[in-house]
C-alpha cells in the first residue's frame, strides 16, 4: 500500500516537473485582469507527455519586443505577417536551451480590454485558450507527433483537440446549456475576433 502511494507522489512529482512555467513580463501594459492563472490551468489540463521539453509559457505584450523584433516579420501559410501583431510564438528547442512558448497578450485582447465581456471567466479563457493551445500544438508536433502536412494546419488540429478537451473538463455545464445557444455563442466570437483583428 505505502509502495502505491509513493508510487502515485512520484509520478505527480514528475509530471508537475515536466510543465511549464507560467511567467508574466509585460512592459508598459497591465492586461484587463491576472491572464497567470487562467493559462497555468489551461497548462495544467493538458497530459504531460505532450509537454515535455518545454520549458515556460511567457505572457507578454508587443511593446515588450525589441525594436529589432518589432521591425521583422513572420510566415505562415506562406503569408508574411509582422511579429509585433501576432497573438503567439513557439520557440523551439535550439543550441542546448529548451523550447518556449510566447503569447502576446494585448494583441489577443486588442478592441476588448475595457469590454464588460471580460468580466466573464468563460470568455476570459476563450480569449487565451486558442492561441496557447496553438503554440502548444506547435510543441506537439516538433517533439512528439511529427506529421508531413503544413505545420499550421497540424498546430491548429492540437488547439481543437486540447480546447475541446480543457472546456470539456472545466465547464461542462456550459457546454451542456450552450448547444441551444450555439448561433448567438457563435456571433459573439466572430465579434470578438474582428474586434481584436483591427
Amino acid at each position: 500500500m505505502n509502495d502505491e502511494r509513493s508510487e502515485t507522489t512520484e509520478n505527480a512529482v514528475a509530471a508537475s516537473s515536466q510543465r511549464p512555467t507560467v511567467i508574466a513580463s509585460f512592459s508598459g501594459y497591465t492586461p484587463p485582469f491576472n491572464p497567470v492563472p487562467l493559462v497555468e490551468r489551461m497548462v495544467a489540463s493538458v497530459p504531460p507527455k505532450y509537454l515535455m521539453g518545454l520549458k515556460q509559457v511567457v505572457l507578454t505584450n508587443s511593446g515588450a519586443l525589441s525594436r529589432k523584433l518589432r521591425r521583422s516579420v513572420t510566415k505562415a501559410r506562406k503569408r508574411k505577417g509582422r511579429v509585433v501583431e501576432v497573438g503567439g510564438r513557439y520557440h523551439p528547442a535550439w543550441h542546448g536551451k529548451r523550447a518556449w512558448i510566447e503569447i502576446f497578450v494585448d494583441n489577443k485582447l486588442r478592441g476588448v480590454e475595457q469590454s464588460w465581456w471580460l468580466k466573464i471567466g468563460y470568455i476570459r479563457e476563450t480569449a487565451l485558450a486558442g492561441v496557447l493551445f496553438h503554440e502548444i500544438g506547435h510543441h506537439i508536433h516538433a517533439t512528439t507527433h511529427p506529421e508531413y502536412r503544413d505545420k499550421e494546419d497540424v498546430a491548429d488540429t492540437w488547439k481543437r483537440k486540447l480546447n475541446g478537451q480543457y472546456f470539456r473538463s472545466q465547464h461542462p455545464l456550459v457546454r451542456a446549456f450552450a448547444y441551444p445557444l450555439r448561433p448567438l455563442l457563435q456571433l459573439i466570437a466572430r465579434f470578438l475576433k474582428a474586434k481584436t483583428a483591427q
